[in-house]
């Protein structure tokens, strides 16, 4: 029976949550999915529902909410993710791409490595992943939604209303130096241009950001 189902959304911290994950319940009991992997199921007709053992307890990675409906369904187990402010992440994401492509030769986007994050960021594929990774759920369903500017104290929250025992750090080098900090500055026109294609992404960080100060 799955108990807890952490969306990593891309580039807000949940490499740092995999690791607490398995500190807390087990490695064992933590299945992580890349997201190449739920893209060949989908590609197979296969649901992540049936290829986790009976010894799974928590699920990991850039899974979409539509891909474990039926697990929330069948199961009901907690559901955690964690949301960075859209600018930041889509920046981000951009100087992870910029590595991957220009460190592999054989990248199928190679030929794109000097693109700027102007072009990168106008690309669809990259519009509103957060929202896209949430979409179908409501904020309601969700046990906790932490923030990555606020990781550490985020983090303690997350042990306290789950039950954790205190955990080590396990810090990503990104989320410990984002922590807690404003967003990068940016020219503000690109600031404009990048805020434009994720205006879905604002809004919904804007709403949780919202209800915590509440």
């Amino acid at each position: 029976m799955v108990e807890l189902i952490f969306l990593h959304l891309p580039k807000t911290g949940g490499s740092s949550i995999l690791e607490v994950l398995k500190y807390v319940y087990g490695e064992e009991h933590v299945r992580h999915f890349e997201r190449d992997e739920c893209l060949e199921l989908n590609e197979r007709g296969v649901k992540i529902s049936e290829v986790i053992g009976s010894e799974t307890k928590v699920l990991h990675g850039h899974i979409r909410y539509k891909e474990v409906k039926d697990i929330v369904k069948r199961d009901k187990p907690k559901l955690v993710t964690f949301l960075r402010e859209p600018v930041s992440r889509v920046i981000s994401n951009y100087n992870w791409w910029k590595y991957e492509v220009g460190s592999n030769s054989n990248h199928p986007a190679y030929d794109r490595r000097e693109e700027s994050l102007e072009v990168y960021a106008s690309r669809k594929e990259v519009w509103d992943k957060m929202t896209y990774f949430l979409k179908g759920s409501k904020l309601k369903q969700y046990t906790f939604v932490g923030l990555f500017e606020y990781f550490d104290q985020d983090l303690s929250r997350l042990e306290k209303i789950l039950n954790w025992p205190p955990v080590p750090d396990f810090h990503e080098k990104d989320s410990r130096s984002f922590s807690g900090s404003k967003p990068k500055l940016i020219e503000e026109d690109l600031r404009r241009h990048i805020s434009k294609f994720n205006k879905k992404d604002l809004s919904l960080y804007e709403k949780v950001t919202r209800l915590k100060s509440t």
